[in-house]
């Protein structure tokens, strides 16, 4: 089994760009197979992904030579348990985000587009599994531009406005992989190498270099761009509120958190801590910038009036919260590995309901929510279980995020990013609670139909994780403890 296993990351990314070019294919004799091929490889992904999991945690760290060339000459693919871990997170939310598309789609795509939709779709797909198993610092921006341009085309395919959010997106995009590509040519020439552990026992010895440090700075910007840390985070709202309801469940939950697992593999991987405590400011720098972040996303959102609009803020504050936990040592590693998996399930019950309002109907501003407690009791209890957790009420899986990062703040005496956490739990109570206040304590409706089934069951299993995650971080520990020390964290 353990020889299959090890050709689990090169085939999961293989199928998915198959299914792709299939469902174009396929297009030529029926519009229909789109949405059956897409649910069909993604399962597949995520049974492979979770034995992947089981591998590496039961034998090692998986590497594959593509071609049978050795690093550095050639391409590895190379999955430790944070790679394997987070391929299983772009896989569970990939296939749930495609249970949650059919209804999305039937009903706010053109039924002409629908192939090109999932074509596009599993492009998506590839360009993220791509990310999680690559081991060489090209592959990775290969992977990464695969996935962001098809984005740019699915949010776009809403039309009207969309198209401006989708060119806003690019064009940000195109800048942040710039910064990218610049960072990876600096440190080539520094080093000699793209693979990303022959260039961490190279860089090691090149601390003091300026070409080195400024690469840094390059990969830092640009992946900021791309995972929308605050103050890069303009193109954002927008494309989560204009893009199709089944694509902003996708890039809020895999495709945010596949950005999020580069700048961690850059950062621990290539670079490693030791880089970090030679040049401190890097560190601080880093830590005001995503503790900037955190307020002023939370602010942005209280200031919504739309709630999509408001959610994507939320992630704007989330995302400070994995960067800055980057900053925090090891149980900073705790908290940010913990809250790829944790913010994904909140985010997904929460976008997968703002959706199924507004198919339901048409309702996207959150006063337009009135009454709906009790006219749609199963919808507004996934968000509202969603919604404690980014609040951070005990035990949820929001809790434990915060909570690691507050012991990573006594760890490490950094006693100011105590009062970041607490004045960011009280601004999510607010705009939060504003939106379970109108659900619940104003207005009153009839009883009214659900949103469909293939929307609301997986949200309510989403919101049902977002509460019981949090409990299960308790007694698997062990497996953070494991990330913490393939990265080298003590």
């Amino acid at each position: 089994m353990e020889a299959v296993i090890e050709h689990f990351p090169v085939l999961a990314v293989a199928i998915s760009l198959l299914s792709s070019f299939t469902i174009l294919v396929t297009s030529i004799y029926t519009k229909r197979a789109g949405y059956p091929i897409s649910l069909a490889v993604t399962f597949i992904q995520l049974v492979m992904a979770v034995l992947i999991l089981i591998g590496v945690l039961t034998d090692g760290t998986i590497n594959y030579w593509l071609g049978g060339w050795r690093p550095p000459w050639g391409i590895e693919y190379r999955v430790d348990v944070l790679g394997a871990y987070v391929l299983v997170i772009v896989a569970l939310f990939s296939f749930f985000s495609t249970v949650y598309a059919k209804r999305v789609v039937e009903e706010e795509i053109e039924s002409s587009k629908h192939p090109y939709f999932y074509t596009l779709w599993m492009l998506l797909v590839s360009g993220m599994v791509g990310v999680a198993v690559t081991g060489d610092l090209f592959n990775l921006f290969v992977f990464l531009e695969i996935s962001s341009l098809a984005t740019y085309a699915l949010i776009a395919m809403a039309g009207r406005k969309a198209l401006i959010a989708s060119f806003n997106y690019l064009v940000l995009g195109a800048v942040g992989i710039s910064f990218y590509l610049l960072g990876t040519a600096f440190l080539y020439a520094a080093t000699g190498t793209l693979n990303m552990y022959d260039a961490r026992v190279l860089v090691s010895l090149l601390y003091s270099s300026k070409i080195v440090q400024l690469s840094f700075v390059f990969y830092f910007i640009g992946l900021a761009m791309k995972m929308a840390l605050f103050p890069f985070h303009i193109w954002q709202p927008n494309a989560y509120e204009y893009s199709p309801s089944a694509v902003t469940v996708i890039i809020s939950t895999a495709l945010a958190k596949i950005n999020a697992y580069a700048l961690f593999r850059i950062i621990y991987s290539v670079y490693t801590i030791k880089f970090f405590q030679n040049y401190g400011i890097i560190l601080d720098a880093t830590a005001f910038v995503a503790s900037v972040g955190i307020i002023a996303g939370s602010l942005f959102a209280i200031m919504e009036k739309s709630l999509k609009k408001m959610l994507a803020y939320s992630s704007v504050a989330n995302v400070g919260y994995i960067v800055l936990a980057l900053t925090l040592g090891k149980w900073g590693v705790y908290a940010a590995a913990s809250h790829l998996l944790n913010h994904s399930l909140m985010k997904a019950a929460l976008f997968m309901v703002a959706g199924g309002f507004i198919y339901r109907l048409g309702a996207r501003n959150i006063d337009d929510l009135e009454g709906l407690g009790r006219a749609m009791p199963l919808s507004s209890a996934a968000f509202a279980m969603a919604a404690v957790s980014m609040i951070g009420i005990p035990p949820s899986a929001g809790f434990v995020t915060k909570l690691f990062i507050l012991l990573a703040s006594l760890d490490t005496g950094r006693f100011v990013f105590i009062a970041v956490m607490i004045a960011s739990s009280l601004l999510s109570l607010v705009y939060f609670w504003r939106v379970i206040e109108i659900l619940y304590m104003k207005g009153h409706r009839e009883r009214m139909d659900e949103i469909p089934a293939s929307m609301l069951y997986p949200a309510l299993l989403m919101g049902i994780l977002s509460i019981s995650a949090g409990i299960l971080w308790f007694f698997n520990v062990d497996m953070l403890q494991q990330i913490a020390l393939a990265l080298e964290v003590k």
